[in-house]
């Protein structure tokens, strides 16, 4: 028997519109639940009707299935399909696994009273029963409601509220469970959503997006529970008169609710002004997380700015970003699991991202005896869209790392490129533990990106002066790139050897100077101040770390990898990150960074600026200096002259078939500097010639040109058969000693006063607060 569940979108409390692409619903948010696939429609009438709260027999419900009638991607074209018999619903359910292309099956509810509203309230004793019953729910997303006040009746009879079988699956004939001796009725309904506890399921003002007049209520506690429950989501605060017939807001805006006592000895709402227009209470991040853990774990990659839009359609109000982040953090961990458990998740979520992006991946795990363990420790990664991308960036890859602190610390290995914005690339990544960390997973880390990733040539490789990096990029197999030294990472071993603020100024200045005579300027001051500095850093090519000396300019002008650390210090800030929640984030920055990025340069496309914008900034500076200089050629094939600043204190030589100028810059960024400028207004040319095809605003487009795609539900995700399950580093499928909690601040505490120090060198970037990365 077929024992698939299918999740479904129930909609209600709102109406069907129809639009370009077919039916669509509006006004109202989704419930997720999950079906078996063959199940009967009237169970699946019987789960809904308690789901909603609309009692059988005195509502009726039709379901209206969202149906793909064409699909020729990437167009789908829906139609509206009743849902009448068994064989309609399992056409419904069926529609994902005959459409790959469509991930959910919608259902939208039709609600009828089968009798007046006045006799909806006629059977007070019932509607009792109903308020008395709880909703507990469990770590797995499970509502499970229990009659809890009243004993329940004998086995041979039945109190004709409640059929004997379980909500969502027919294929089982033991769907409820008699229990002779507590003899009480449970009931399960699987929901991808978080519900609070002790809810009362069968009132219909449950799913209401706002409240209004002709709503009818039970009884006092029952109007009390719904206005709170209303307030509360809205984090709005609200004041009642003693009779409770008038609620008011707090903040004194136009909210007001009033009721009056029905002959059946309930209450109806007369009176309504709102929704609430005043500010929200302070909402925090642990309250939000709750609301959005049942979205997220239906829509795993639903990015921030819809669940703004969630928020505020929803409850109305808006949050700060941080706020939103931070609930979005919590209640990723909720659902994939904390430090420990994440690691048994790990698999199913690569084999997620791998399913539905294309990912590349490559695991490092110590076996168990039994072969289906294993001890983490490490995963390397890169998306296809990644990969797509980096042939349209320029011929580099900019290697850092970022802590993970936790019970389990681990190093986040960023592997990035640089677009034609000068903006960071994301290319590949790895995690691997701490312990672990050295010349060997080096030597992986650069195998998979050679292997994997990319096979271009002429690349250039920056990275820090970790030794472990240095031996192996001198090994044979690591030959594929031209290795380049950090600046900063250079000044830090620098101040460590020699601790001397003036002399590490200059190694900065003179690693940073285009001029070659000005280079050697500073190397001499550190020569006279120090020998022995001089000779420790003659121990260095120049050409590994002062631009000016950068034969071809290989590194583009770039001098640092510390900006990936401050691209990706989101995950550092959040302490104890389990790693799952860590690769997620990374996912939801990926897909955001490369939507943003296709956008951005929409504007400079009007047929005039082909390049970047930063390259066109730089234009507008060069050409006004350029009017200044005064221009001589120095040989007959008009390839030589020398350019002169206008008070003749400085002059340089620019080789235009070379493409050089003693200055340093054309050769270093690829971008004509004011001296080329000048030269092209002599000759009459078009100096925009001579900038580097990557440049190019149709290469920043390509490199962002596809798309990710959403995660599916976290009850989808595939299992990774090739991959055994994992246990943290060091610990064992029985039990291990947890670890010693060590946070971040205590890991950055002895370093902090000697690098506040080094800081106060290093004044045009400051650097980030973190452990320093091992160099020779």
């Amino acid at each position: 028997m077929d024992t698939r569940k299918v999740p479904v979108f129930c909609y209600w409390n709102g109406c069907i519109k129809d639009g370009p692409d077919g039916p669509f619903y509006e006004g109202s948010s989704p419930r997720v639940i999950r079906v078996e696939s063959k199940i009967k429609l009237s169970t699946l009438l019987d789960g809904l009707h308690r789901l909603t709260g609309f009692q059988r027999g005195k509502f009726h419900i039709d379901l209206i299935g969202r149906y793909p009638s064409i699909v020729q991607q990437p167009m789908v074209k829906y139609m509206r399909l009743p849902i009448v018999d068994d064989c309609s619903l399992e056409t419904m359910l069926e529609v994902p696994s005959y459409n790959p292309s469509v991930n959910n099956v919608e259902f939208y509810l039709e609600i009828k009273p089968v009798v007046s509203d006045r006799s909806l309230l006629a059977n007070h004793a019932t509607r009792k029963r109903s308020r008395q019953e709880d909703a507990n729910v469990d770590a797995h997303g499970n509502v499970s409601m229990r009659n809890t006040t009243r004993r329940s009746p004998p086995e041979d009879k039945n109190d004709g509220r409640v059929k004997d079988e379980k909500i969502m699956d027919d294929g089982n004939n033991e769907a409820v469970e008699k229990d002779s001796k507590m003899k009480k009725l449970s009931l399960t309904i699987d929901l991808c959503v978080s519900v609070p506890k002790q809810m009362i399921l069968s009132s219909t003002w449950l799913d209401e997006r706002e409240l209004h007049v002709g709503m009818v209520f039970g009884d006092k506690d029952e109007l009390v529970k719904a206005v709170k429950l209303y307030s509360d989501r809205r984090q709005r605060k609200y004041r009642a008169d003693e009779c409770l017939s008038t609620f008011q807001c707090s903040r004194g805006c136009i909210w007001v609710l009033k009721v009056a006592e029905t002959k059946s000895n309930g209450f109806k709402i007369t009176e309504y002004s709102g929704p609430h227009t005043c500010q929200p209470a302070d909402v925090g991040s642990d309250f939000l997380a709750g609301e959005i853990q049942g979205l997220i774990k239906a829509q795993p990659s639903l990015s921030i700015a819809d669940m703004f839009a969630w928020v505020k359609g929803d409850f109305g109000y808006t949050v700060s970003h941080s706020i939103m982040s931070d609930a979005k953090k919590k209640a990723t961990v909720a659902i994939l699991g904390d430090l420990d458990k994440s690691f048994s998740v790990l698999p199913k979520l690569m084999a997620a991202l791998c399913s539905s992006n294309k990912m590349v991946l490559d695991w490092q795990y110590d076996s168990f005896p039994d072969p289906k363990d294993a001890s983490f420790r490490s995963v390397f990664w890169a998306f296809q869209q990644s990969i797509e991308g980096f042939p349209h960036c320029r011929p580099l890859i900019i290697v850092d790392t970022v802590d993970l602190s936790g019970n389990h610390p681990a190093k986040l290995l960023v592997a990035a490129g640089r677009d034609a914005e000068s903006m960071i690339f994301p290319l590949a990544f790895a995690i691997i533990t701490q312990e672990s960390l050295s010349a060997d997973n080096w030597r992986w880390f650069f195998a998979c990106i050679r292997e994997k990733v990319t096979q271009r040539n002429g690349l250039c490789l920056i990275t820090s002066l970790n030794p472990d990096i240095v031996a192996v990029v001198k090994e044979p197999e690591c030959q594929w790139a031209q290795h380049r030294f950090c600046l900063r990472h250079l000044c830090y071993k620098f101040y460590d050897v020699f601790s001397n603020n003036l002399m590490t100024e200059f190694v900065f200045k003179a690693g940073t100077t285009t001029y070659e005579p000005l280079c050697d300027y500073y190397l001499a001051k550190i020569e006279g101040m120090n020998p022995d500095a001089r000779k420790w850093l003659d121990e260095i090519p120049l050409h590994q770390w002062a631009l000016a000396h950068d034969d071809g300019g290989l590194r583009y002008g770039i001098r640092t990898t510390n900006i990936i650390y401050r691209t990706y210090d989101f995950i550092n800030k959040a302490l104890d990150l389990p790693i799952t929640t860590c690769i997620l984030l990374i996912f939801d920055h990926l897909a955001e960074l490369f939507k943003f990025r296709r956008g951005h340069p929409g504007e400079s496309l009007n047929g005039k600026d082909l390049y970047a914008e930063q390259v066109m900034t730089h234009f507008e500076a060069y050409k006004v200096a350029s009017t200044t200089h005064n221009v001589l050629p120095l040989d007959f094939t008009r390839e030589k002259f020398e350019v002169m600043h206008q008070d003749g204190k400085l002059s340089f030589v620019v080789h235009r078939s070379d493409r050089l100028c003693t200055c340093g810059n054309w050769q270093l960024h690829k971008i004509p500097c004011s001296h080329v400028i000048a030269v092209c207004r002599r000759l009459n040319i078009d100096h925009m010639q001579y900038v580097d095809d990557f440049y190019r605003t149709e290469n920043f487009l390509a490199v962002y040109a596809t798309d990710f795609n959403p995660l599916p539900g976290v009850a989808d995700w595939p299992e990774a058969s090739l991959v055994p399950r994992l246990f943290p580093p060091g610990s064992s499928p029985i039990s291990a000693e947890p670890r010693k909690k060590v946070t971040g601040e205590k890991r950055r505490s002895k370093t902090g006063k000697k690098k506040k120090e080094r800081s106060e060198v290093l004044k045009t970037e400051p650097e980030p607060n973190r452990e320093d990365v091992s160099v020779c």
